[in-house]
C-alpha cells in the first residue's frame, strides 16, 4: 500500500505556518508524515511545531537548517528525507483543501502510470478570505478548467504553461528526487522543475477540483526588487524546445506575458543588456512605442539600483572566504517530533 509524505518548507511565518500545518490535519486522508524544513534564524516555528505535535494523528518530522539552506537546497533536503512512495508539496502560508489528498490519491489509484496529479487552487488573502473572482481567472489562465481535465495537455506542455502547480501537487518520490530543484536558476527553480518533469515525459493529471488555496501577499518572494523568477522563467522558456503546435501557443502566450516583468526584473537585478534584449525580442518590440513601453525604455536607462544591496555585496566579498560563499550549508539538527 503507497504511503504519503507531505513536506513543507518555511522561513520565518510561524503563523501561516500553523495553518499550513493543520490543514494537513483536517485531510480526510491522512498523509503517513510530515517533515518540514525551516530556514527561520530563531526557535518561533520549531515551538509551533512542537505544540501542534504533541496531539498530531501523524508523526511530524522538524529539521532546523542552520545556517539556512535557501528554497532549492531546503526542498531537495526534504525529498530525502521523506520516506514515503508519494510527496505533497506546501508553501508554509499555503493551504489544503480537506479532501486534497484523498482526491489527488485517486488519480494514482485510477491511472498507475501517473507520476503527478493536481487540481484547481483558490486565490486567498492574508487573512485567509477567498476571492471568487481572482481564483476563476487564476486557474483558467493556467489551463485548469474542465476542458484540460485529465491528461488532455502533454506533459510538455503541462509544464510549460504552468498547468502543474507550484505546490499543493502529489508526486511520484522517485520521479521528484530524480529531477530534483536546480540551483543555478535563481527563483526560476520552482518552474524550472515542473518544466523538466514535463520535458522528460512524466505523466501529469489534472483534476478539475479545488484542492488548495494559494496566499497572495504583498512581502511574497516575486514583489521583491531582488526577484527573478519571471526572467529565468521567460529563459527557460525561450531556449527550449517546442514540439507540438500547443506548446508553440502555449510558448508564445507565456513569452508575450512574462517579458514586460522580466524586462523590470533584469533591470533591478543590474542585468540591462539582458532588459534590452527581451524589450526588443519578438515578444516585447511592437509594445515599445505605448505608454507602458516608454515607460521601460527611460526605466532601462536611467534606473539606479539601491545602495544597500551593493554594500552588501561588496561586505560579502571583502570579509568571506570563498570556501564560505561556496559551500553548501548544513542541516544542524533534525528533532523527531512523537505524534
Amino acid at each position: 500500500m503507497s504511503t504519503t509524505s507531505i513536506i513543507i518548507t518555511t522561513y520565518n511565518r510561524p503563523d501561516f505556518l500553523a495553518q499550513a500545518i493543520n490543514s494537513c490535519l483536517a485531510q480526510t486522508k491522512l498523509p503517513d508524515e510530515l517533515v518540514i524544513g525551516d530556514d527561520s534564524p530563531g526557535n518561533e516555528s520549531q515551538l509551533v511545531v512542537e505544540a501542534i505535535a504533541k496531539t498530531s494523528p501523524v508523526p511530524i518530522r522538524y529539521i532546523h537548517n542552520k545556517p539556512s539552506l535557501k528554497q532549492a537546497r531546503n526542498v531537495n533536503m526534504l525529498l530525502e528525507a521523506a520516506v514515503s512512495d508519494r510527496i505533497m508539496l506546501l508553501h508554509d502560508d499555503d493551504l489544503l483543501m480537506p479532501e486534497s489528498l484523498a482526491i489527488l490519491t485517486a488519480v494514482f489509484t485510477a491511472y498507475p502510470t501517473t507520476s503527478v496529479a493536481y487540481g484547481k487552487q483558490y486565490i486567498i488573502d492574508k487573512d485567509g478570505v477567498i476571492d471568487e473572482v481572482s481564483s476563476e481567472t487564476f486557474n483558467r489562465d493556467f489551463y485548469r478548467e474542465k476542458q484540460y481535465e485529465g491528461a488532455v495537455l502533454t506533459p510538455f506542455e503541462a509544464g510549460l504553461s504552468q498547468q502543474f502547480p507550484n505546490n499543493g501537487y502529489l508526486i511520484d518520490a522517485a520521479v521528484a528526487r530524480h529531477i530534483k530543484w536546480r540551483y543555478d536558476v535563481g527563483n526560476g527553480c520552482e518552474y524550472d522543475f515542473s518544466y523538466r518533469i514535463g520535458l522528460a515525459g512524466y505523466e501529469m493529471r489534472f483534476v478539475d477540483k479545488f484542492v488548495g488555496k494559494y496566499r497572495l501577499l504583498p512581502d511574497s518572494m516575486s514583489h521583491s526588487k531582488t526577484a527573478d523568477q519571471a526572467l529565468q522563467a521567460f529563459i527557460i522558456m525561450r531556449d527550449g524546445p517546442v514540439p507540438s503546435e500547443m506548446a508553440a501557443a502555449i510558448r508564445q502566450r507565456r513569452l508575450t506575458e512574462r517579458a514586460p516583468i522580466a524586462i523590470t526584473e533584469a533591470v533591478n537585478i543590474g542585468r540591462r543588456k539582458q532588459a534590452v534584449s527581451i524589450l526588443l525580442s519578438p515578444w516585447y518590440r511592437g509594445r515599445i512605442l505605448t505608454p507602458r513601453g516608454i515607460k521601460r525604455v527611460l526605466y532601462i536607462l536611467f534606473h539606479i539600483r539601491p545602495v544597500k544591496p551593493l554594500l552588501n555585496r561588496l561586505r560579502l566579498t571583502r570579509y568571506q572566504s570563498p570556501s564560505s560563499v561556496s559551500v553548501p550549508a548544513q542541516q544542524e539538527s533534525t528533532i523527531s517530533l512523537p505524534n
